[in-house]
Formats: C-alpha cells, sequence, structure tokens
C-alpha cells in the first residue's frame, strides 16, 4: 500500500512527518523507520476500507502503537493534545482533556497510562454502561459489552506493542499489525451498534437476552466444571 502524498505534510524536524489522514487528530511518526511505516501504511488502510466513524479510538490505537519506536520515556509533545482530546471524544460525555493534557505531559507514557488513563477510562466506561454517551439508561443495549471487550483487547495490544517491537524479528510485525487492523473493525461494528437510538424497553430486553445467552453456557460450564471436581475414579 503506498502513501499518498497529499496525507503528509513535512514536519519542521527533518526526521519526522506529520500526516493529515489522522485528521482531526495529528499523527508525527519518525521517517524511514519499519515500524512506523506499518503504522501510517495500516492508520491509512484502515480508514479508507471502513470509514470509521470512532476516529477517537483509532487514533489512540494507532498513536498508542507508534510510541514504542520513537524511543523516549514520554509520549511525544506534538501528539498529547490530540491525544488528550481522543480520549475526551471516546470518553463523552465526561470532559476528560484537561486532566488527560496536564498528566501526560508530566509522567512517562506508561505511567500515565496506569495512573491517570487507566482510572478515568474505567470510570468513564462504567458511566457510559449505565447512560451511554446521550444519558440514555443501558444505550448500548446488548452491545456494550462485547465493545468493553474489543475495547481492553485493544489496549492490550497496545501495551505490548514495546515487547512486540524489541524481540519479535521485523517479518513479524505485519502479523501483529493486522491483528490490530481486524480488531479494530470488528471493534468498529459493535460501536455503531452501541449509538443506535433504541426505545428505552427494546434496550432493556436486549440486555436482558443477551445476559440469558451469557448465562445459560456460563452456568452449564459452572456444573461440569464441578462435576470435574468431585468425580471420583471407579477403582
Amino acid at each position: 500500500m503506498d502513501t499518498n502524498s497529499n496525507n503528509t505534510i513535512t514536519h519542521n524536524n527533518e526526521h519526522t512527518i506529520s500526516y493529515t489522514f489522522s485528521s482531526p487528530y495529528k499523527l508525527v511518526l519518525v521517517k524511514n523507520n519499519y515500524w512506523h511505516d506499518l503504522v501510517s501504511e495500516y492508520y491509512q488502510h484502515y480508514k479508507s476500507n471502513f470509514k470509521p466513524i470512532n476516529l477517537s479510538v483509532t487514533y489512540l490505537v494507532f498513536s498508542g502503537v507508534s510510541f514504542t519506536a520513537f524511543n523516549q520515556s514520554h509520549f511525544p509533545i506534538d501528539m498529547c493534545d490530540s491525544y488528550a482530546n481522543a480520549f475526551q471524544v471516546h470518553q463523552k460525555p465526561y470532559k476528560t482533556a484537561a486532566i488527560h493534557k496536564k498528566y501526560i505531559k508530566e509522567f512517562t507514557y506508561f505511567w500515565y497510562l496506569g495512573l491517570i488513563a487507566y482510572p478515568v477510562d474505567v470510570y468513564a466506561h462504567t458511566m457510559q454502561f449505565l447512560f451511554g454517551e446521550r444519558n440514555e439508561f443501558l444505550e448500548g443495549g446488548a452491545f456494550f459489552l462485547p465493545y468493553m471487550v474489543l475495547h481492553w483487547t485493544l489496549l492490550l495490544f497496545t501495551l505490548i506493542a514495546p515487547y512486540i517491537y524489541k524481540y519479535f524479528p521485523e517479518y513479524t510485525w505485519r502479523l501483529y499489525f493486522s491483528l490490530i487492523y481486524h480488531t479494530l473493525a470488528i471493534n468498529e461494528y459493535c460501536y455503531k451498534l452501541c449509538i443506535r437510538k433504541l426505545s428505552l424497553s427494546t434496550r432493556i430486553l436486549e440486555f436482558t437476552l443477551f445476559c440469558c445467552a451469557l448465562y445459560i453456557p456460563i452456568q452449564h460450564y459452572c456444573k461440569y466444571h464441578i462435576m470435574l471436581i468431585n468425580y471420583t475414579p471407579v477403582s
């Protein structure tokens, strides 16, 4: 996949490129860095193929994955405000940009994720589970929990990026980015289902049916597990 030259602007720093395809967020990557070339390639390909409406998560994932190749402890200053703004959009209707902007610049990136981003995100998503992005009870219906599972899976992919970058050979990196690409696609689908405009009764019914669908296999699994524990072989 070739990068369209219209999608890039050469940064003042001769070693980096500032991309516009990530608009409204700012993406700055290092030139002639294979990891960053893959970030740009898969990011553009994903936006072109799926035209996501969940742009904030797309940016958070790819910019977060790009961090490891900068070989520094703090998140790149040129992207800090965009990262914070993307988090606020992701966590709407809660205004969280200010706290993200303050601490992403003060702390190293991984301390910021653990001490600030993670607890704020847990709080925001707990409230979104109850009231969604539009202050509507159970707005996500049956699909908010699957959306969250995919959300935390994407976070895991971001956290393991330094290990993939450091310990895995370059020929394996495309597999890693492909996993991110396809997980984002499923996440986007679930997100669109979460923001449908449904009546309150439909949302409650849908969520109840989802819980029942989960309860039955979990109940059978627990019974089977208990049977295995209590099983006494005949001598």
